[in-house]
């Protein structure tokens, strides 16, 4: 499975090998909006925090999993977008390539 809200990208995946060595994280935002500075949480009246196995990884590259709730996923300016439960997801920001700028590729700005 496969979803976009904004400039995030969600991707269903295997269970990350290295998940013991990220960092967790239990605020339940993905990203914030450079913007507007409006953010793709989870939307806590729907989905319960307790319930997501959500990490880190160096890259920033977030894996998330919910072991209860589907996992919805809201932002002021697009629409929800829910996640089934029972399945790893990878998160990371669209990215776009500009071949005659300076810098080449760079993340995508909501």
């Amino acid at each position: 499975m496969q979803a976009r809200q904004g400039d995030i990208f969600f991707k269903s995946c295997q269970k990350p090998k290295n998940l013991r060595k990220m960092q967790r994280k239990t605020d339940g935002i993905f990203a914030y909006g450079e913007v507007t500075g409006h953010c793709h949480a989870v939307d806590q009246e729907l989905t319960n925090l307790a319930d997501l196995d959500m990490s880190v990884d160096e890259n920033g590259d977030i894996f998330v999993m919910s072991k209860g709730d589907p996992i919805n996923i809201k932002h002021d300016e697009h629409g929800t977008i829910t996640l089934p439960p029972n399945e790893w997801f990878n998160v990371s920001r669209q990215r776009e390539y500009d071949p005659v700028a300076e810098i080449k590729e760079r993340q995508v700005a909501d």
